[in-house]
């Protein structure tokens, strides 16, 4: 069970990477971010956010593989939570297992390399990125997090 939850995970950051990457991009056309990727317009980057929300959560839920799904996401110009849920019947240990793994210094340090630190809006705004997880039956698992202290934290030697 541990090698698929790895490689799920890896899936999963990657894919989130990918998406996030866009943002950059969308907040540089709007023109509401200055050089260094601060806001310089907090109304209207809100905007962007509920758009960017209101979008993406149009195709939800929606598969991410196999094993979990896209259940929700809502972002504003300081918080970004997605929601993802098990579609899976976890048992007691294997429910131990994920939130074990999930939660684990090196997937902290994943998320910060892969999807939080990249993403220079996030860190010039001090950011916080959240993945939440439930299992089949939308009970809790574990929860995620990605700002600049979290990641100082868990980059550190």
């Amino acid at each position: 069970m541990k090698k698929w939850l790895i490689g799920l995970l890896s899936l999963m950051v990657a894919s989130t990477a990918f998406a996030e990457s866009d943002i950059d991009k969308g907040l540089k056309e709007l023109d509401v971010i200055d050089a260094h990727y601060v806001y310089t317009d907090v109304d209207a980057t809100a905007g962007f956010f509920t758009m960017v929300t209101d979008t993406y959560s149009k195709s939800l839920p929606m598969n991410f593989n196999r094993f979990i799904e896209v259940t929700g996401i809502m972002m504003t110009p300081y918080y970004g939570n997605f929601s993802y849920r098990y579609t899976i019947p976890l048992n007691a240990a294997e429910r131990r297992e994920v939130k074990q793994n999930l939660t684990s210094k090196q997937n902290v340090r994943e998320v910060c390399e892969d999807s939080f630190l990249p993403e220079r809006f996030m860190v010039a705004n001090n950011f916080t990125l959240v993945y939440s997880y439930m299992d089949v039956d939308y009970r809790p698992l574990a929860e995620v997090k990605a700002s600049n202290d979290i990641c100082a934290a868990a980059l550190a030697p």
